[in-house]
């Protein structure tokens, strides 16, 4: 027997918009009435006004004005009170505060206005700018009890500003702490050579900041950078700040201080000062940038009950200091620049050549032009006519240079000489107020701990190779 089939659902499209038309028409028309009902339009009905045939309408019109006049002093005077309730909640710390960074404001804004233009005029910093951040620079070394001077890892000394170590160093209740930061760029045993040169005169750690971009939560390694891995090392997790904290806690404690201290970080520009303050809160609390001027001012941020740390902007140079210094230390805006084939002939002078030529994919060259115009024909920077734009090529390798892509690293002097502001009373005062002693035992154990993991390795390397020498005699015996 066949069964019936079924009756399709399917109805034709004209009868389907038909019902939906319907069902639009009638929403729409509920919605109305809801609105009338309501009391409700869109559309107010405009104020006809007072009628010029009305008795009394200039009375009736000084009244509403003065209900008017009322209503706005009634405003006027509740804005009053909520501002003196907020006032009232406020601390006289932040007052204070506020009070200095509005002064401080209006300082910049005048020496602009003598100077005849603002702080900056076309990306550029000028002149009152750089005399508002070395002003923001000293009051964090005034301000701070210990300071911590960003060192770049690839090239220390150069780093190194003696004028800070001065200030720190005339003043005997302050304590300086060099950081070698980005180790992550250079080989492990010299980061091992430039601790053991620089704790020689100051109390020195190593660190890596964290290049995570995130909020809160960014990343921390634990253990110091001989006990990791070489992924973990090259990661865009901060490593060493576990180091930091010890030597603040330890100068804390052997100083007997039981309130908070604070703790300036100071240095030239892109060293990685915010980024370090960034690792340690382990959130942003400071804006990071590659180029010079990000910060502006100083930035306070509470690490803890004990520890607060001020930012500053990067140090700046003398005015004898050359274009091509500055730019290699990143101290000065790549626009800002009117000769930038000079620093990149100082590149070429401290790189390998053939580094240089694997790096860039270029043919062996004699001299900076030549380079340049490699490069230039290589990345497509042509000028009018097909000549290779050679300030293209050399803003882009200086480009390559501020941001670390282009490995470079400065080996340790052989032969250790103080410094004149540096005496060995000093040295050793500060180490034991910093517990320095405890930190190279660490360092030590852990460097002992790898060389024995290298010897086992390296008999289970020869264990193996007498392995394969008996099977290859085995095989051959065979075959005999």
């Amino acid at each position: 027997m066949v069964r019936p089939r079924k009756k399709s659902k399917r109805i034709p499209a004209a009868k389907r918009y038909k019902i939906e038309k319907r069902v639009k028409d009638h929403n729409k028309k509920k919605r109305k009435e809801a609105i009338i009902k309501a009391g409700k339009s869109k559309h107010k009905a405009k104020d006809p006004g007072i009628p010029n045939l009305l008795p009394f309408k200039e009375e009736i019109i000084s009244q509403l004005q003065e209900r008017k006049k009322k209503a706005d002093e009634n405003k006027l005077r509740q804005k009053q009170q909520r501002r003196q309730a907020q006032n009232r909640q406020r601390s006289l710390a932040s007052l204070e505060q506020d009070a200095q960074r509005r002064a401080e404001e209006f300082d910049m804004r005048e020496e602009a206005a003598e100077e005849g233009g603002s702080l900056e005029e076309g990306g550029l910093l000028t002149a009152s700018a750089k005399k508002a951040f070395y002003r923001e620079f000293r009051k964090v070394v005034e301000m701070s009890d210990v300071i911590l001077e960003i060192l770049d890892a690839r090239d220390p000394l150069r780093y190194r500003c003696e004028q800070v170590e001065q200030a720190v160093l005339a003043s005997p209740n302050k304590r300086l702490v060099l950081v070698l930061n980005k180790i992550d760029l250079i080989p492990r045993e010299m980061v091992l050579q430039w601790l053991k040169h620089l704790r020689n005169e100051f109390p020195t750690v190593a660190m890596k900041s964290a290049t995570q971009s995130q909020r809160d939560h960014i990343g921390r390694t634990k253990g110091t950078f001989m006990s990791v891995s070489d992924k973990q090392l090259s990661g865009s997790m901060s490593l060493g700040t576990d180091c930091v904290m010890k030597i603040l806690s330890n100068y804390c404690r052997n100083a007997g201080i039981k309130t908070t201290i604070t703790v300036g970080v100071v240095g030239f520009p892109n060293v990685g000062k915010s980024s370090l303050i960034n690792s340690l809160k382990r959130s942003r609390a400071c804006t990071v940038g590659a180029t010079a001027g990000v910060t502006k001012s100083v930035q306070e941020v509470h690490l803890d009950k004990h520890i607060r740390l001020l930012d500053s902007p990067g140090i700046v140079l003398a005015k004898d200091a050359s274009d091509a210094a500055s730019a290699l230390l990143n101290c000065i805006k790549l626009e800002q620049l009117t000769d930038v084939i000079t620093p990149v002939v100082a590149i070429l002078r401290r790189c390998n050549q053939q580094q240089i030529m694997e790096k860039y994919e270029v043919p062996e060259f004699a001299d900076v032009h030549e380079f340049l115009a490699h490069l230039a024909r290589r990345t497509g920077k042509f000028k009018k006519g097909g000549v290779p734009d050679q300030e293209a090529a050399a803003r882009s390798v200086l480009r390559d240079w501020n941001s670390g892509s282009i490995k470079f690293y400065t080996h340790p002097p052989e032969q250790h000489k103080l410094p004149t502001h540096v005496s060995a009373e000093i040295v050793s005062a500060w180490g034991k107020e910093f517990d320095m002693a405890s930190l190279e035992k660490d360092d030590k154990t852990v460097v002992d701990g790898l060389v024995e993991m290298k010897d086992v390795a390296e008999l289970d390397d020869e264990d193996e190779e007498e392995d394969d020498d008996d099977e290859d005699d085995d095989e051959e015996d065979m075959e005999t």
